[in-house]
């Protein structure tokens, strides 16, 4: 199983930061994943939510708090901070580390030979504003060249009908939607067969919250239809019991990749994994 670094080592450092992402990889992630949203004047930067109040310091400025009214100027000047201030570790560097851009992250030469895994979100929020984030990360990693570098890129998102449109965008990376119990279609409480053989039928993977995995056999029937699965999120904080046993217990379900807020944590339980 491999281990991802979920918003890099979010648990040690401000999530979605470039500080956050090396030392994921520093701390032995197999792959580190990260949010694109898009600004005012159609840049991708690398933030989870639409709202800057919980991840930067906009608060502590006049301008406005959605990523979507700010150009990547106004952007650049605030700072990431921690979205759980009881995470002191990672709350003692607010105020240090810029938003990146996703250009700026494809372009560090730390991630030559390393895996990103890119999630698109709100992309349809942002078509309606005029913002075309499909064409935008379409953009920025056709201008990278990280295929020439030996970067491999999976991409991922909520939207199936965004994420196909990514697909038939961009040649090269691998597409896994992501699902949760309540993005479910209407009337259904879990991915029953019919639905897993709809996103078998466009893409390569399917990535799930962590209590859809003991749904009803979901890795072992998701695996026959040749998904790939990934679970998210393991971290310490929402452990049930002893963090270890709980990691463990993931590890068992036998998902392919499992993002982790304290990658370390799990990287240490994968290796010692029989």
């Amino acid at each position: 199983m491999e281990v991802f670094g979920h918003r890099g080592a979010c648990g040690y450092l401000p999530e979605n930061t470039m500080e956050s992402f090396e030392l994921a990889f520093a701390q032995g992630a197999d792959a580190i994943e990260f949010d694109v949203v898009m600004t005012k004047d159609g840049h991708p930067v690398i933030l989870h939510d639409d709202d800057l109040t919980h991840t930067t310091t906009v608060s502590q400025t006049n301008l406005p708090h959605k990523v979507f009214e700010l150009t990547l100027a106004e952007l650049k000047s605030l700072r990431a901070k921690e979205r759980y201030p009881a995470r002191v570790e990672s709350a003692a560097h607010d105020g240090e580390f810029e938003i990146p851009t996703l250009a700026e992250v494809l372009a560090n030469p730390a991630f030559d030979e390393k895996h990103l895994i890119v999630e698109v979100k709100h992309g349809k929020q942002f078509q309606d504003l005029g913002l075309d984030i499909v064409s935008a990360t379409a953009d920025a990693l056709a201008n990278s060249g990280y295929q020439a570098r030996g970067i491999q890129i999976t991409i991922e998102c909520f939207e199936f009908g965004i994420l196909r449109q990514l697909r038939n965008l961009i040649q090269g990376p691998k597409f896994v939607f992501l699902s949760a119990p309540d993005t479910l279609p209407d009337g259904y409480s879990e991915l029953t067969d019919d639905l897993l053989m709809e996103i078998a039928a466009e893409f390569d993977g399917v990535s799930v919250a962590i209590p859809m995995l003991f749904q009803s056999s979901l890795v072992e029937r998701a695996k026959k239809l040749g998904l790939t699965v990934f679970a998210y999120t393991a971290r310490v904080e929402t452990a049930e019991g002893d963090p270890d046993s709980w990691f463990r217990k993931l590890i068992q379900t036998g998902v392919d990749g499992l993002f982790a807020d304290q990658p370390d944590r799990l990287v240490s339980l994968v290796r010692a994994t029989p």
